[in-house]
């Protein structure tokens, strides 16, 4: 008797210890290494990370909600979440407002208030061609979004393909608004932002100067809280299918964006960077593959099947590195 109760007390003190010790600033701990530095880390292997395509992951300002999006070859994209509930992290579901259409680029503003993505979904029953557009949902409850509305800046004729929100609330994308065809027009693609106005309304859509887009592919553009720095994705000059790029505000234009170099960026791509609420972490999706040589057969599936085998997973790396690349 003597033996179980004192086996049932180590039980209940060894727990509570690792809870205390994972959770000890934000439930968001249990994901990410105190070791972060300027070479992405995989996020959560396993469990956010394995073997499929997951991309654009968003943390809630509280730590408690993980959203991200999962693609498989073109014909699925869906938007998962997990969250932290009475001291667990769910098993991630596709979340309530995604799985019907093509859903991508999960993003939730700072305040917390507004959760953005962009999709292919119709605006009425009327639409013959569903162009990709910017939408939001209003946080209703802690677990609890209201159904999406479509931004009214949105063109409607052409595609906006990701989204990223400062504190002040002024929203950056890509877009293919130079395109001349009505189909999604990847070679076209550029970085624009717009601001909002008085009265719930918007100003018109700006696109950002050469320091920012150049002849080539400009996507996925992070906005960091604070609106001074900007990260996104290009094909210029790469070392890989496409690298992370970062640009600072100077006054009322942007520095000359500089690559974030090979420790950052891999051999494959890179792209959908996105900035944590508080702008202490990056995350970053890559399709690097990381395999090892003289492998088994075991360890060949092990590789195929889970993370880091080319197909695309979320990484993360400790923003205070893009500090480096400021021209003083």
């Amino acid at each position: 008797m003597f033996t179980r109760i004192f086996f049932a007390l180590f039980l209940f003190v060894f727990v509570f210890s690792i809870n205390s010790q994972t959770y000890h600033d934000s439930p968001s701990d249990f994901f990410f290494s105190d070791e972060v530095g300027g070479i992405p880390m995989l996020m959560s292997p396993g469990f956010i990370s394995t073997g499929m395509n997951e991309e654009s992951g968003t943390l809630s300002p509280k730590g408690d909600e993980f959203y991200y999006c999962l693609t498989h070859q073109g014909d699925i994209s869906v938007i998962l979440v997990t969250r932290f509930i009475d001291g667990f992290w769910t098993y991630p579901d596709v979340a309530e407002f995604s799985g019907k259409y093509q859903d991508s680029s999960p993003f939730i503003g700072p305040s917390g208030e507004y959760l953005y993505f962009v999709s292919d979904r119709p605006v009425n029953g009327t639409d013959r061609i569903r162009n990709w557009s910017i939408w939001r949902c209003l946080r209703v409850s802690d677990n609890e979004w209201s159904e999406p509305e479509l931004m009214p800046f949105c063109s409607g004729e052409q595609n906006e393909m990701s989204v990223s929100v400062d504190r002040d609330g002024v929203v950056y994308f890509h877009a293919d608004y130079e395109s001349e065809t009505i189909s999604l027009n990847r070679d076209a693609f550029d970085i624009f932002c717009v601001r909002p106005a008085a009265d719930n309304e918007w100003d018109g859509v700006e696109k950002l100067g050469s320091a920012i887009n150049s002849s080539g592919i400009e996507e996925y553009p992070a906005i960091s809280p604070d609106g001074n720095s900007l990260v996104f994705s290009s094909e210029r000059s790469s070392i890989g299918k496409g690298d992370l790029y970062v640009s600072f505000r100077e006054g009322d234009g942007w520095s000359e964006a500089l690559s974030l170099g090979r420790l950052v960026n891999s051999s494959a791509r890179d792209y959908c960077p996105a900035f944590t609420n508080d702008g202490l972490l990056l995350f970053v999706s890559s399709r690097r593959n990381s395999i090892p040589g003289n492998l088994t057969y075991s360890e060949l599936k092990r590789h195929i099947l889970g993370p880091g085998n080319g197909r695309g997973d979320i990484w993360y790396i400790n923003a205070s590195v893009l500090e480096d690349f400021r021209v003083h």
